[in-house]
């Protein structure tokens, strides 16, 4: 199985997908699968990020692929355009993003929107076997990233990931709405 296969597998069939036309040679694209996580919504997936494998803290290399789920209210290309970029710098950075990171606060993610940080995590609004691709020695993790106002990047980074998670369940906010107000 392949990592398409894997994504598909999970995800659906893609709907459509992008790549940087500029960057020659370069194998990153994005992908959207449609109703995903529910009907009216988008996911968005990373494809070639994992050609390149990044060292964990504790000594090992595993291959990342990254999500972003909106709605579909949102343009296409903007969300894609975003990850892709994201992608590229976080590669260019040569370390992987583990859970509870956060990069931000920048310009909005997509233009008009008042999100403007990601948080690293695991994917537990999909399928539980998305999670993880081993079709490879190295296995690939593949990282949700969730969209966060200012004042929730600023609540990580101050408070932490395990006490921003714990207050996520307890407001259980649309992580799919990228003008939601923040839960902080």
């Amino acid at each position: 199985m392949t990592i398409i296969e894997h994504l598909e597998t999970n995800l659906g069939l893609i709907a459509e997908g992008w790549k940087n036309d500029s960057a020659v040679g370069d194998m990153l694209q994005v992908v959207r699968f449609a109703d995903q996580p529910f009907k009216g919504a988008s996911t968005y997936s990373t494809i070639g990020l994992s050609e390149s494998r990044v060292l964990l803290p504790k000594g090992t290399y595993c291959r990342q692929e990254f999500i972003f789920a909106a709605w579909d209210n949102y343009l296409a290309a903007h969300v894609a355009s975003f990850l892709l970029t994201f992608a590229e710098y976080v590669r260019g950075k040569q370390r992987p993003l583990l859970r509870g990171d956060v990069v931000g606060p920048s310009v909005p993610v997509i233009p008009g929107v008042t999100a403007n940080s990601v948080y690293a995590t695991n994917p537990v609004i999909f399928p539980e076997t998305l999670a993880c691709y081993d079709g490879d020695e190295t296995p690939t993790v593949i990282v949700w990233l969730l969209p966060l106002m200012e004042a929730e990047c600023s609540f990580v980074k101050e408070h932490g990931w395990d006490r921003f998670e714990d207050a996520l369940e307890n407001a259980n906010p649309d992580l799919l709405l990228l003008n939601r107000p923040p839960i902080i």
